[in-house]
């Protein structure tokens, strides 16, 4: 009889979605020890691919590990780069120079310094090209999200500026009560595009080749690297279904979740009877288990708080070291920081200057050549992209019911490796009679307008709705709408768009302007080309100078350019609020 009481009380302190938690759990702990094994396992020189759909699974598992931890590292990077460059004036002209040449650096450009770099730093295990991988998928996550963090801390109203210092907020409350929270919809958004860059490049960095060296790592993106290699179209369409499964799930119990959160950093209520919301979130608050937590960690919070109120202010302050509150330190510090800085830049150009010395004129027109071309196809892919997506991206972001109901499906889309559907749209463009010195643009367009679109909605879904609604009633509607109202409120995150998506164009040029088709290869002129094809032949010194060509332009195009935009975007288009 006491037996089965206990049953029953253990019964009623867990429901079936503490169950379903725990039977996630133990799955997911047993798939972890599945790739620690992978990442401690010996260094094999050279993977075999299975094409099975069980390993298809595994693969697919690894890849999703590789793509979160890129992520969390993005994540990281951006609050430390962000903040330091919006808040730094000696920092601020150094580091946003820097990102537009971090961003402008293609995937092939970082690959093979930095594998050989971490497959010689650990030579027995396949930690180092693991490592490797997560950091080139960093590359194609970090950019979108320090721009719209750096964009957001120079942008904050100034109502709030004012009441943060009424009420004597210091930096970090600052930070934490105000420039966080009004960062927040752009950042998620953001995030939400990162992923799909991280997505995006797997197919090139899973399947990376030098020369004669065979860096291949198990995962989707090889997976359906194989498959094309081997026409085995079954193994093709398992790949595309198991991708859209790891990006549903993704979307459906993470950023849905997370777009229900966000709205509380609104800057005014929400009055809309359409209001987001997610079926998995309900889902684990019927959790006891959960729920039990979430009070713990509240009563803690509390505690931790009313511990602090009653602390003197002295001891606090005490816990620092007093050597380190001295200007001094810090002033040491700084000029260490900056002599590393100029040692490593002198490092660099001696490094490159070695490696460019024999490079001739002709390679230096030609790759000037190559990059023009490059640089007609980014602008056009930037151009046609943001015609669609700016009044798309304003009509989601101003309509509640419309942003619940189509943010997964952007999300999807958005988030689908177009690299791996470039062989069928090759196949349809050659059958088609549009060569690849114009269809490359259309390929460029698939890696560029998802940053202009996410930003649009992150920027339309920040207008008050009382501004909406002042312009239902007295019909401002048309071009006069576009030109008083939306225009004016998303543009900050506009030029975010535009930067983030030329950033992206360029660097998608080198998977779209070579791509295989039918056992080879059809090249368009382009720096692209040329990046890829001294990165497969192992040419280090044609490879340098074309990414250092690339690079000049991208970063002459950003000061000339979008430095003006983001000038005016600070001082004009600052959408101003009554807290």
């Amino acid at each position: 009889m006491a037996l089965t009481r206990s049953r029953i009380q253990i019964a009623r302190a867990i429901s079936i979605v503490d169950v379903f938690l725990l039977v996630g759990l133990a799955f997911l702990v047993y798939l972890m020890i599945g790739v620690a094994q992978e990442w401690a396992g010996p260094y094999r020189p050279k993977t075999e691919i299975d094409l099975s759909i069980v390993s298809l699974i595994r693969y697919s598992f690894f890849s999703l590990v590789r793509v979160v931890l890129a992520y969390f590292l993005s994540i990281a990077f951006t609050l430390v780069y962000g903040y330091w460059a919006a808040k730094s004036r000696l920092a601020e002209p150094v580091l946003i120079p820097l990102l537009d040449i971090l961003q402008s650096v293609p995937v092939l450009g970082f690959m093979p310094g930095v594998v050989l770099a971490l497959v010689n730093l650990f030579p027995n295990s396949n930690l180092g090209l693991e490592l490797a991988a997560i950091f080139m998928i960093f590359t194609g996550q970090g950019w979108n999200l320090v721009f719209s963090f750096y964009t957001s801390l120079k942008t904050v109203p100034t109502e709030l500026r004012d009441m943060s210092q009424s009420f004597g907020l210091r930096t970090m409350e600052v930070l934490r009560k105000i420039e966080i929270p009004f960062a927040m919809t752009g950042l998620l958004w953001n995030s939400m595009l990162s992923m799909a860059g991280g997505w995006f490049f797997l197919m090139v960095i899973e399947s990376f080749t030098l020369g004669e060296q065979d860096f291949r790592l198990p995962g989707i993106g090889s997976y359906m690297s194989v498959a094309y290699e081997r026409q085995d179209y079954g193994a093709v369409i398992a790949g595309i279904c198991s991708m859209f499964f790891l990006i549903i799930l993704v979307d459906r119990c993470v950023w849905a979740p997370l777009v229900v959160w966000s709205q509380r950093f609104k800057m005014e209520a929400d009055t809309s009877s359409e209001k987001p919301y997610s079926v998995v979130l309900d889902w684990l608050k019927r959790s006891k288990v959960l729920s039990a937590f979430d009070d713990w960690m509240s009563e803690r919070v509390r505690a931790l708080q009313a511990s602090n109120q009653t602390r003197p202010l002295a001891r606090v302050e005490s816990a620092v070291p007093g050597w380190m509150r001295t200007r001094a330190v810090w002033r040491v510090l700084r000029w260490v920081v900056i002599g590393l800085g100029i040692w490593a830049f002198i490092y660099a150009g001696l490094s490159m200057h070695k490696l460019l010395f024999d490079t001739g004129w002709d390679v230096w027109l030609g790759y000037a050549r190559d990059t023009f071309y490059t640089f007609l196809r980014v602008m056009a892919a930037v151009v046609l992209g943001s015609l669609w997506t700016i009044p798309v991206g304003v009509f989601i972001g101003t309509h509640p019911k419309w942003t619940r109901r189509m943010q997964p499906i952007v999300q999807v889309v958005a988030s689908f490796p177009a690299p791996m559907l470039f062989p069928m749209i090759t196949t349809l463009l050659m059958v088609s009679g549009v060569g690849l010195e114009i269809g490359a643009v259309i390929l460029m367009i698939f890696a560029s307008q998802w940053y202009i679109l996410f930003n649009v909605i992150s920027g339309a879904t920040l207008i008050p709705r009382s501004l909406l609604d002042l312009t239902e009633s007295y019909q401002v509607r048309g071009w006069r709408f576009w030109r008083s109202l939306a225009l004016p409120a998303i543009f900050p995150h506009l030029v975010n768009g535009w930067i983030t998506a030329a950033g992206g164009a360029w660097n998608a040029c080198i998977v779209s302007e070579i791509v295989d088709y039918q056992n080879g290869q059809v090249v368009a002129t382009g720096i692209g080309a040329a990046i890829t094809k001294a990165a497969q032949s192992g040419d280090f010194s044609g490879l340098a100078a074309a990414i250092l060509m690339m690079v000049t332009t991208v970063v002459l195009l950003n000061r000339l350019l979008w430095g003006s935009l983001y000038r005016l975007a600070e001082q004009r288009f600052r959408l101003e609020v009554n807290p």
